[in-house]
């Protein structure tokens, strides 16, 4: 029997909105996953939200608390009474003075007019460091070649197995953004490893980038890129695709919101890279998944809606 002793306390510096609404006097649930760096909750309505430390990025079902996350095991219940959510029952968190955390908004009388985005990715993506790129990051070079027309070469690095297989399928979406042409999504979701696969964050990311330029530049016709998840939902974690309905939903971690809204109000390099490098911080590769995905949502404002009927991609030739 645990005692008084063994219990841990802390505060609930944040909380976003979806969050807070998880955590309505008696409500229940359990844990559904115990990380180092996350503490994943699921209500008894099956309404997902987590815990975070102070130094992660804030999400509309996230949670910050003052200590490091520790404890909790998976299938642990939690309860919500009096302002506390309480787990295990060892693990109590105070709520009584969190702050509620919305994503920043765009200011639409301080944005890009929409043909001049292209022009600004190549300006402001040519100067970002690649080399230290993970996961599908390694392919936004190769995006961002296909929105000047020039060909691709082979990428002899790339020793996963998962990239070599992602690799045509990722610019095929790219050109089929340029193209204005319906996207496949079913060989992307739930490829790759961990708790949101590559596949999942780089789709994502494409989404959300989407949604946020239909919303910021709602008289421009843009082509239906819009894609179907729910037959989806049994291909990847229920984390992963919770995460991914809500970025088709246009709902963010806070620096890809940051990191969109400082792009289409057409800040500079200097403004725009601490987001970046905030981003692609996140988890093994999730950050740099986004990112490309990010890159490649962008081209549906391509100014050029066909691709030169002379480009190809050179296949890499593997020993």
């Amino acid at each position: 029997m645990k005692t008084t002793s063994a219990f841990s306390q802390a505060s609930i510096t944040h909380m976003g909105v979806s969050a807070q609404a998880c955590l309505a006097s008696g409500q229940r649930g359990k844990v559904l996953a115990s990380l180092s760096q996350a503490l994943y909750l699921l209500t008894d309505d099956a309404e997902l939200f987590w815990i975070v430390s102070e130094n992660a990025p804030m999400h509309r079902r996230a949670l910050k608390v003052s200590s490091p996350l520790s404890g909790p095991q998976a299938g642990s219940p939690f309860h919500v009474q009096d302002y506390r959510l309480t787990i295990d029952p060892s693990f109590v968190y105070d709520m009584n003075n969190a702050s509620l955390w919305s994503a920043p908004s765009i200011d639409q009388n301080n944005i890009i007019e929409i043909n001049d985005i292209s022009t600004h990715i190549q300006t402001l993506f040519s100067r970002l460091d690649l080399s230290q790129a993970k996961g599908f990051g390694n392919f936004i070079p190769d995006i961002l070649r296909l929105s000047q027309n020039e060909s691709i070469q082979p990428q002899a690095a790339l020793t996963d197995h998962i990239l070599v297989f992602a690799q045509p399928l990722v610019l095929d979406m790219a050109r089929a953004c340029m193209e204005n042409r319906p996207t496949n999504a079913d060989a992307l979701i739930g490829l790759g490893s961990g708790l949101t696969p590559s596949g999942d964050d780089f789709l994502g990311g494409l989404l959300f980038c989407i949604k946020t330029l239909q919303t910021t530049y709602p008289t421009t016709n843009f082509f239906d890129h819009e894609i179907s998840l729910e037959p989806y939902h049994t291909r990847t974690h229920l984390i992963s695709f919770a995460l991914l309905q809500d970025l088709a939903n246009g709902h963010a971690i806070a620096p890809l919101h940051q990191l969109v809204n400082d792009i289409l109000g057409g800040e500079s390099f200097e403004i725009i890279h601490p987001s970046i490098l905030q981003l692609t911080r996140v988890g093994h590769s999730t950050g740099w998944d986004m990112l490309a995905g990010l890159v490649t949502g962008l081209l549906t404002i391509h100014p050029s809606a066909q691709l030169n009927s002379s480009f190809q991609i050179v296949q890499s030739v593997q020993a």
